[in-house]
């Protein structure tokens, strides 16, 4: 009689585990979601000015911060100098960031 019990007792203890595991009220096929994944979203530099000494050789002023062709600025990569304009790359996405006109001095 008390190994009865004690064999009730450990079965029921068994599905309690078992139906903690899964939803029987869930549809079938469903699983949990995962997690979320957290989505950094970083400011895009403030482009305050283009400087271009000799004709090939242009520097760009992002958030105070001369850069060069190729450099990297808060985790954007500088990928080309145009004269009113420059275009950032993250991620394999572009972006273009232009001088208003009233910000272009020209210089002769």
């Amino acid at each position: 009689m008390v190994r009865n019990a004690c064999l009730a007792f450990l079965l029921a203890g068994i599905s309690l585990l078992a139906r903690a595991e899964s939803d029987p009220t869930a549809p079938l096929g469903w699983q949990a979601p995962a997690a979320a994944k957290k989505t950094v979203t970083r400011r895009l530099p403030e482009l305050q000015g283009i400087v271009c000494p000799q004709q090939e050789k242009c520097s760009v002023i992002l958030d105070n911060r001369v850069v060069q062709p190729g450099e990297q600025i808060s985790g954007y990569t500088l990928k080309s100098v145009q004269d009113d304009a420059v275009i950032l790359q993250r991620g394999g996405r572009q972006w273009r960031l232009a001088l208003f006109q009233e910000q272009i001095k020209i210089h002769e």
